[in-house]
Order: structure tokens, then sequence, then C-alpha cells
């Protein structure tokens, strides 16, 4: 035997006549290797590395044998293969076919993890397998997995066992002739079908059980189906799915309920679609449909849970290189507390607005144009509809002008014309009004630490049907003449201050006008990236008296530990709500990983009522989670008013919304696309 290297360093070589023997290069890296030329067999030890047509593999010892075209690895093997790993108490692999045999391995793909006994390999990427286990879970006793004596395993593509019996721990639970699953899930899809449960109870309906079935139909489209039983309340059934491409995106959620404690039936239907049609056309539409304004208090988690007013659209839009061209549809609709409907107030069809971006003309003037048409369906009394049209064209001039480093002066004058074929109350009446504006805006760096701004804007109205000025109207036709103050000061790098206050210089023939606008002051303050403070303080200066105050601070991060407090005090002084004239709102948030394994999260929000020395508590909510290594546990409590339900859920850990799961880049998913699909979540 020749010793080629007896020293413990890191060492490459080529095999050359490997190459030509099997077509192909291998790159071998290793502590030792050595060549036994009378068997021609070559031993690699130590950290051996081999590369070869993108796979490769890691071991503590690697055996050559260059006639048999065969190589057996030994020891810690770890093999990555197409995206996949395997890791092995030994493989042997034939070059020339392209067959092998894996001992004792684990296999994990698209989120499943695979051990099996012996896995022959009978082609590029094909693996017969033997004395198999599948699961989500990557103890070597997994929580919960399916077992199998023979299967069948195709990289990048599906595992499918024959005959399998499904354990939690070491207790067989049932039996299935075939388990199949796909081993193109993606990120954080652990199988293409996932099931949840959510027993609870609730305030006025007693026990409760909250059921969903959701199927991945490919990586961008998914759908749920749910079933929920409500105590007294009645069985409720919805559904929603939704898909998102580069391209296009949509989304429909829809649920029913024959509500026993209401009397009536509930329901939702939301529907959101955007597509770009061209490199410039897209649409998008949106619809809100609800059969009363409480139904997200009791069958939503919707922050926005008194619905009011519903608003649906459908629009087309071009955007060109310096215009954008918008056509839609739109409609209000609006809750009648008498009739307990909704009703159409408005609906609009068509509307089309037109906009040229603002482009540099001559002498460095800037020029920008805007047009707006609107066809409306209005109501101006009960049970009163008319159609309206609108129409108005904006044109704007303006000019920066610049005096050395520290002072900046903006310019402008523009001219709207606007034209109605009716007024608010269906009377024939074609009238063509004409406004006139100029604003006067300027920039003052007072020192490099403080901007002063300040602007001035005036409007004044033409007669109907005129071009003079409508002097004889109660505000002598001048519909704005403010002049409005800003000061910005920066207090080192993590503190903004900004005031503002603006006075207003109108007459009126009749009655007064509000001179001073209440000075505000804003503070904004980062010390740290995990920390930020914003405060805003209202103040009446004619009469001097103190209006308002709001403070919210977050501290932390919220997967990991975080503190969020928010104060909103106003002081209300108009005569008919003086039994309420000071008003204090409330919203505290904590959460925090406890141990490694449990977290608690508890949030609330009040309103007090200072003259009253009264509280109310609009709503708290306490949550507890525990880990469960592949799966996840928690239960929440919710107080809404009088209302109150708490409830436990139990999960795939990659199918919860508060999984801690990482994604294959080591970061925590934030859920975007939820929240596009799902804004009133």
């Amino acid at each position: 035997m020749m010793t080629l290297l007896k020293k413990i360093i890191p060492f490459a070589i080529i095999l050359f006549s490997a190459a030509c023997a099997y077509s192909y290069q291998v790159d071998i890296s290793a502590d030792d290797l050595e060549y036994d030329q009378n068997c021609g067999k070559i031993t690699a030890s130590g950290n051996v590395v081999l590369v070869w047509q993108g796979k490769e593999v890691k071991a503590n010892f690697v055996d050559f044998f260059i006639e048999e075209k065969l190589m057996h690895a030994s020891g810690n093997v770890r093999i990555e293969e197409d995206g996949n790993s395997f890791f092995a108490e030994s493989i042997t692999y034939k070059y020339d076919d392209e067959t092998g045999e894996i001992r004792e391995s684990l296999a994990y793909s698209s989120m499943i993890f695979m051990r099996s006994e012996r896995m022959d390999r009978q082609g590029k990427n094909v693996f017969a397998v033997h004395n198999i286990k599948i699961a989500n879970c990557d103890l070597d006793e997994p929580h919960t997995y399916f077992k199998s004596r023979k299967g069948k395993i195709t990289l990048n593509e599906r595992v499918t066992i024959y005959n399998a019996v499904f354990y939690v721990g070491k207790v067989p639970v049932f039996y299935l002739p075939v388990v199949t699953k796909s081993l193109k899930g993606g990120k954080g899809i652990s199988s293409r079908l996932t099931y949840g449960i959510e027993p609870g109870y609730t305030s006025d309906g007693s026990f409760s059980v909250k059921n969903f079935l959701q199927y991945q139909f490919t990586d961008q489209a998914k759908g749920k189906a749910m079933l929920d039983f409500y105590g007294s309340r009645g069985w409720g059934y919805g559904g929603e799915f939704d898909y998102f491409t580069n391209n296009s995106r949509g989304s429909i959620y829809a649920y029913y309920i024959e509500d026993f404690s209401a009397g009536y039936n509930r329901w939702t239907v939301r529907p959101y679609y955007w597509q770009r049609v061209s490199r410039e056309w897209t649409i998008q539409s949106q619809a809100e449909l609800i059969s009363d304004q409480s139904f997200n208090n009791y069958y939503s988690d919707d922050w926005n849970r008194v619905m009011n007013t519903l608003n649906s659209y459908f629009s087309a839009t071009r955007q060109g290189r310096n215009t954008n061209l918008l056509i839609a549809l739109d409609r209000v609709d609006t809750y009648d507390s008498l009739s307990g409907d909704y009703e159409t107030t408005s609906m609009t069809l068509p509307k089309v607005s037109f906009n040229i971006y603002p482009k540099k003309i001559i002498w460095d003037l800037v020029n920008n144009f805007t047009f707006n048409y609107a066809n409306t369906y209005r109501q101006y009394s009960f049970g009163n509809y008319f159609y309206k049209n609108t129409a108005d064209a904006t044109y704007t001039v303006s000019r920066d002008f610049r005096f050395g480093r520290k002072f900046t002066l903006k310019p402008s004058l523009g001219m709207t014309g606007s034209w109605d074929d009716k007024d608010n109350y269906d009377n024939e009446d074609h009238t063509f009004l004409t406004r006139y504006f100029a604003t006067l805006n300027s920039r003052l760096r007072v020192t490099r630490w403080m901007d002063w701004n300040m602007a001035y804007n005036t409007r004044v109205r033409s007669e109907k049907n005129s071009l003079n000025i409508d002097g004889s109207a109660n505000d002598y036709g001048i519909e704005s003449n403010m002049l409005s103050f800003t000061n910005y000061m920066y207090v080192g790098n993590r503190t903004t201050v900004r005031n503002f206050t603006a006075y207003n210089f109108m007459d009126y023939r009749t009655g007064s006008a509000n001179r001073w606008t209440p000075l505000s002051t804003e503070i904004i303050y980062t010390p740290k990236h995990y920390m930020t403070v914003y405060f805003k303080q209202t103040q009446s200066l004619d009469p001097f008296m103190f209006r308002s105050a709001q403070l919210d601070a977050t501290l932390g991060e919220l997967e990991k530990i975080y503190f969020n407090f928010g104060a909103f005090y106003q002081y209300y002084d108009t005569p008919s709500m003086s039994y309420r004239n000071q008003e204090m709102d409330n919203t505290i948030g904590l959460g925090i990983w406890i141990t490694p394994k449990w977290r608690l999260d508890y949030n609330i929000r009040t309103t007090s009522k200072l003259d009253k020395i009264y509280s109310r508590m609009n709503e708290h909510e306490f949550k507890i989670y525990r880990d469960l290594h592949c799966y996840n546990f928690g239960v929440s409590w919710r107080i809404r008013d009088i209302y109150h339900e708490v409830f436990a859920k139990f999960d795939l850990k990659t199918n919860m919304p508060f999984s801690r799961t990482a994604d294959v880049d080591g970061q925590i998913p934030n859920y975007e696309d939820e929240a596009i699909f799902y804004p009133w979540r």
C-alpha cells in the first residue's frame, strides 16, 4: 500500500482516472487519502466531502472501488441532492447505473421527515423504502407518525407508503391502505389537507366548537371550509378561497348562520380581486356585503366590528409614463337602524379620473392637470333617489425659488371649473362654477436642527354660470383664506418635534369664523429599534384651553417580548354633550415568553368618563400558548362589552397564526398574504 498523505490537514484531489471511467468529475476533500494500487481502492477519512453532478456527500469514511465503479460511505453520512437532505448510517452507490442502498436514513423534504431502515435507489430521484416512518416531527421518536413496511419516494415529487398504521407515541390508532404526501409544498406547508378544531364557550351560546378543513390546491391557491357550533345560537357555515401570483390576487370569504338567539339569519360575503391585464392596465374590485352592523362582534375577529357603512367598487386603471387614468364603479350602503337593513345611499357609474403628472414647461414652471367626471345615483331624503352628473377640471402651475441654501419659496396658481346638472334636491339646475386659488409655501432652515414651514392659501368662488366673484354671498365668495405655520425640530438622531397651528382670515356677513386652529404638538422618540414613543397634545388658543392628549408607546418585539401602552384624553365643551365633557381611552398590551415553550399575551381597551367617575372595559383578551414541539396549543379568553368567549386551539405548528416556525431563510413569517387577502381581520 502506498500512502499519499498521512498528516491530518485539509486536502483535495480530482479523480482524473475516475472522471475518464465515469464520464464526469468527482471532487474529494478529506483529512487523509490513501490509494491501494493492488485492489484499485481509494480510502478517504476524516471530514470527507464529495461533490459530483450536483450531489454532495459528507461522511467520516469513504471507500472507492475504481474497477467496480462503486462507492461506500459510513459514519455520520449526510447527502444533499436537489434541495433534499439525507442523514444515514451508511450508503453504497454504483456510478454506472446510478443505483445503490442507504441504511438507517432520515430524509427531510417540504416539512416532512421520513425515517427508513433501508432505501434502495432504483434510478434518478426514485427510491424504494423499507420499514419507513413519515411525520411532521423531527425527533428520533416522533410524537405522531405513519409507519409502513414498504413505500416509494420520488424526490421533489411525492412519498407514498402502503398498509400504513397511524401512531400517537407508541400507540396504534388507525389503519390506512395508502398514505401519500406531496413533496412540493414549499415553505411551511406540511400537508395539502389540514384539519383544525377549536372547542370553547360563549356567554350567550354556551358550549361551542369551531372546525375547519383546509386544502392547498397549489402553492398559490388554497381553500377552507368551516363548520361551527355555537350552542343555543345554532350552526354556522363558512368558506374562503384565496390565491396570489405576481400578476393577480384574489379572495372570497363567506359565512352564514341561522342565529336562533338573534331570531334572524346572519351572514357576510367579502370578495376581493386584483389583476394586471397588461404592462399599463390593471383592474381591481372589492365588495362588502353583510347582514347587520354587529355581525363582526360575534363571528369575526375584525377590529372594525360595527359596520355602519359598506363600500364596494370596481376599477380599471391605466398607469402611463406621465398620466394616470381611472375608470370606476363604486357603491355606498348605509345601515338604517329603523329598518335594520342596509340601503344604497349612493352609486356612481361611471366615475372617471384623469391626471397628468407635474411636468416642467418653460422658465422652470411646473404644471399639472386633473379631470374628474361622475354620474352618481344618490339620495337626498328617505326613499328619494336621483341621478346627478358632475364634472370638474383643475389646472395648476407652480415654481420653486431658492434663496441660498436655507430658504425656499414656492408660489402656485390654479383654476378649477366644476359643473353639476342638478342640485342636491333633484332640481334641474345646470350649474357651472369657477374657483381661483393661490398658495405660497416657504421653508426656512433656521438651524441644522430646526425647519420652519409657512403656507398661505386662498380660494375664491365665482357666481353661478359666471366668471365674476360671488361677492354677494355670506362668505363674500371667499372659500379659504388661511395662513399656517409648522415648526420641525430634530433633537439628536432619535427625536422629532412638530408644532402646527393656523390663522383664518375669513369674514362673513352674518356669523363669525373660528380664527385660530388649535395648536398641536407631536413628539416622536425612537431611542432604540425596539422602542417607539409617540405623543400628541392639542391646545385651543382662543379661548386658551387644553383640548386633548395622546400617548402611544411600544417596547420590544412582537415575536419575542413586547409592551405597548396607549392613552387618549379629550375634553368636550359642547353644551349638548356636557354630560360627557371629559373622556379617557386606554389600550394596554403585553406579550412575553415565560419559558422557551410558554407564552402569555394580554390586551385591554377601556373608556373612562371622568366627569361621571365612570369606566368601561370595551375589550380585553388573554392568551396562553404552549409549544408542543411539532404542534401548537393555545387558549384564548376574550370579553367584548357584555359578550365573552373562551376557546382552545390545537393544530400543526406550520398552520397556526402564532407559529414561531422560521422559514428556510431563518426568518419568522409575517403573514403579508393574510393582510392582503383579509384586510378586515
